[in-house]
């Protein structure tokens, strides 16, 4: 890594153990770190040696960290008013349990679903029960646990 023009030896390295300590963090393989499309708002996972992106995560990322790491650094908090959505407008939210008989059996959480219909149905239920009881919200909840790539924007899927 170059140093930047007048930046320190002591800076490049605190840059270099912030930039480590981040990758081992987010759980992704060696030479991966998560970026924000520009286009789409939504995180993706970019390879800097091989300069490889791609919206699924990499194999060999342990998906718990990142599920951890995505809702801390990647997830939007949105306003009042654009949940909203304003004056004559509708916003819908989901939370989506992808199962192995679905159209397309992977997440950004998980590269190959293997999970039936049913197992699929239970989670649900359990995520439902959650959400009625007020532990927490149906955004909070899609921020960690949805299949959907809307999962970084709280499960928003904005529908004017």
């Amino acid at each position: 890594m170059d140093a930047r023009v007048g930046e320190s030896n002591t800076e490049v390295d605190t840059r270099v153990e912030e930039i480590r300590r981040l990758q081992a963090e987010s759980g992704l393989p060696s030479g991966w770190e998560v970026r924000r499309s520009k286009s789409k708002n939504m995180p993706y996972y970019f390879n800097i040696t091989t300069t490889e992106s791609r919206w699924d995560p990499p194999v060999g990322t342990d998906t718990d960290k990142l599920k951890i790491f995505i809702a801390k650094y990647h997830t939007e908090q949105p306003s009042s008013e654009a949940m909203t959505g304003g004056e004559g407008k509708i916003r819908a939210r989901h939370l989506l349990v992808k199962h192995n008989e679905s159209r397309n059996p992977k997440s950004w959480k998980n590269p190959n679903i293997t999970r039936s219909k049913a197992e699929a149905m239970e989670i649900i239920k359990g995520f439902e029960k959650r959400i009625r009881s007020g532990d927490i919200s149906l955004g909070d909840l899609a921020t960690t646990e949805s299949d959907c790539p809307s999962h970084s924007k709280r499960g928003d899927l904005y529908v004017a």
